[in-house]
């Protein structure tokens, strides 16, 4: 199992309205709130499309993937084929819909499952997995996966712990939402990529974490 207790699960299945209005600017009062407290979700993501560049007839999983909005956007972008896996029902479900509504549907997959145990019988050429760490307590295993689903890019994200934002967040996650969060070092994200047969990665440091964008080849 990717995800070795429920607390990250039971925490995401209830949240898809509310997780995907940080994507959503109809509600200004929220965006704006979002958007002061919630930068490193948007730096994130723009780093996601930056690093992946021209996706024509690319295909992409989406480890992780959420209300879907980063799948949606690849599809909309001209891959042609996105798949989102994440452990969350409503979740898949809101991201399915989303998919129908934004004219991309035919094009995006979404699974409910875990992704270390799903078999899939395809190979991708970008995978990313944002905001997936932060959850993961033994990450070894998620990066040899994704290496041997061969993408000519790994594209993912890191917390890192700060005195302040950590020491809140560690209270707000494990205490309130009794869901345990991690946090990485440079040092770690390194080994992890060389173990996993990612020699080649770019490690950008951010206020609150790390951004990858790793590969098999230069």
């Amino acid at each position: 199992m990717l995800f070795e207790n429920k607390g990250a699960q039971k925490y995401f299945d209830s949240i898809p309205d509310q997780w995907d209005a940080i994507y959503s600017n109809e509600n200004w009062f929220k965006f704006l709130f979002n958007r002061l407290f919630r930068s490193g979700i948007y730096a994130r993501y723009n780093f996601t499309f930056e690093q992946a560049g021209d996706v024509t007839n690319a295909a992409v999983l989406d480890i992780g993937c959420g209300s879907g909005r980063a799948s949606i956007e690849f599809a909309k972008r001209g891959a042609r084929r996105v798949v989102g896996i994440d452990f969350a029902p409503a979740m898949i479900d809101f991201a399915e819909q989303m998919a129908e509504q934004f004219g991309v549907g035919r094009k995006c997959e979404f699974i409910c499952n875990d992704f270390l145990s799903y078999p899939f019988n395809e190979q991708f050429d970008i995978i990313i997995a944002q905001g997936v760490f932060d959850y993961v307590k033994h990450p070894e295993a998620l990066f040899r996966k994704a290496a041997q689903l061969s993408p000519r890019m790994f594209i993912a994200s890191f917390p890192r712990f700060t005195p302040v934002w950590g020491l809140q967040r560690h209270i707000r996650y494990y205490y309130i939402k009794r869901c345990p969060i991690y946090n990485y070092t440079r040092d770690q994200i390194e080994r992890l990529c060389l173990d996993a047969g990612f020699p080649h990665h770019l490690i950008l440091e951010r206020k609150h974490g790390f951004l990858l964008r790793a590969g098999q080849q230069p």
